[in-house]
């Protein structure tokens, strides 16, 4: 019989043995500025689009006085700030807007750089439209997400995966566009094409839920039947 002794050892050692399977690829922490004067403060950079409609890291742990720069590769994209329950649409209080910096190939020169001012979450999506809404597709991301609650990551994605258009601010605001072109555009064009071009090589990266599966699903058994 094995002793009571070595299954408590056993159970007790298996939470370590699962974290080893967390997969912290897509999170990231900073530490908060230093004293003016001193040094820089530290810096999260973010990737938008570079691994199709995806922020990279998704999910940013920055201490008041830190700084995080957007970095926009191809095509088109945008930061917004949005409210938890209103997702895919401004914050009611305004907050973040990088204007849409396009890209015609790897990373564009202009970056915007935002400084965490507080501990509060701010919730994050592309206001891009075309081929489909971004934000929809789960373009989104969450700097200091809570600890606790509901209010997840993932909770924001599925409300955002409800959703069927995003809309944007109309002035740059939040933050800064930092040196070099071309300039972002306020506004999204859903005519000219312009600020929204189409995307390719994304749909391998999009985030589906299950609405979306299941409705997949019962097609093709339809078709079977």
């Amino acid at each position: 019989m094995v002793s009571s002794n070595i299954l408590i050892a056993a159970l007790g050692a298996l939470p370590l043995a699962f974290a080893g399977y967390y997969d912290a690829a897509n999170a990231t922490s900073i530490r908060p500025a230093t004293p003016t004067g001193t040094a820089s403060p530290s810096v999260a950079t973010v990737a938008v689009g570079q691994n199709g409609l995806t922020f990279t890291p998704d999910t940013i742990h920055a201490e008041v006085g830190s700084e995080i720069v957007f970095q926009f590769f191809p095509k088109n994209h945008s930061v917004v700030q949005a409210d938890f329950n209103n997702p895919c649409n401004p914050a009611a209080d305004g907050g973040i807007f990088s204007g849409f910096v396009p890209s015609a190939q790897g990373a564009a020169e202009q970056t915007f750089k935002i400084t965490v001012e507080d501990e509060k979450p701010i919730w994050l999506y592309c206001s891009a439209l075309l081929p489909r809404p971004h934000c929809a597709q789960g373009m989104v991301a969450v700097i200091n997400p809570p600890a606790h609650g509901l209010n997840t990551l993932d909770a924001f994605r599925q409300l955002a995966a409800g959703t069927n258009t995003s809309t944007s601010p109309t002035v740059v605001s939040g933050g800064q566009i930092q040196s070099g072109s071309p300039t972002p555009s306020n506004t999204p064009s859903s005519t000219t094409g312009i600020n929204q071009p189409s995307e390719t090589g994304a749909a391998s990266s999009l985030t589906w839920n299950m609405g979306a599966v299941g409705g997949v699903l019962a097609l093709v058994f339809g078709l079977l039947a």
